[in-house]
């Protein structure tokens, strides 16, 4: 299946890239890669070399990119997708245990969708929230301290 972006994408992606200077459009990669993921909910290979052509890349700068920032997404997702910090500060404050609570409490593993595609649950390196370990990202709304409480809380009426 071809995998195109629709004609306003096109055009924003256009606006964007116009404000790089000459030969730089690849420069403007994490802002087309929110749009694509926007656009299709997630940016499979086929997506990720689209984007890497429209920008004049290699399609491996393009994955290596894409592959560095948490936010982008490989495959679908559920509706709300937890992000459990797993870097250092995180797991010392209970990460691990954080973790292991959504996996029984979702009945489902690190990676995966829950069958009504409601959560998808990933580790992932750091969120940039030390402060305020352990740390969850539940799509865009940053959650600092996470304890099973507020997980519930969280879970019972996600944002």
């Amino acid at each position: 299946m071809a995998v195109a972006f629709s004609e306003e994408t096109k055009k924003q992606c256009e606006e964007i890239i116009a404000h790089y200077p000459e030969g730089w459009k690849e420069a403007a990669i994490l802002p087309v890669l929110h749009l694509a993921q926007k656009e299709w909910g997630y940016i499979s290979l086929e997506g990720l070399k689209y984007v890497a052509n429209m920008l004049e890349m290699p399609p491996a700068r393009a994955a290596g990119v894409m592959s560095f920032y948490p936010m982008f997404y490989k495959a679908p997702v559920g509706k709300c997708v937890i992000q459990v910090c797993s870097t250092l500060s995180c797991a010392l404050c209970g990460a691990e245990e954080v973790v292991d609570y959504l996996k029984e409490k979702l009945k489902i593993d690190v990676g995966e969708t829950t069958e009504d595609e409601r959560f998808t649950l990933v580790k992932v390196e750091c969120i940039a929230a030390c402060e305020g370990a352990p740390a969850v990202r539940i799509n865009d709304e940053l959650h600092r301290c996470m304890t099973k409480e507020k997980l519930d809380r969280l879970l019972h009426h996600p944002e």
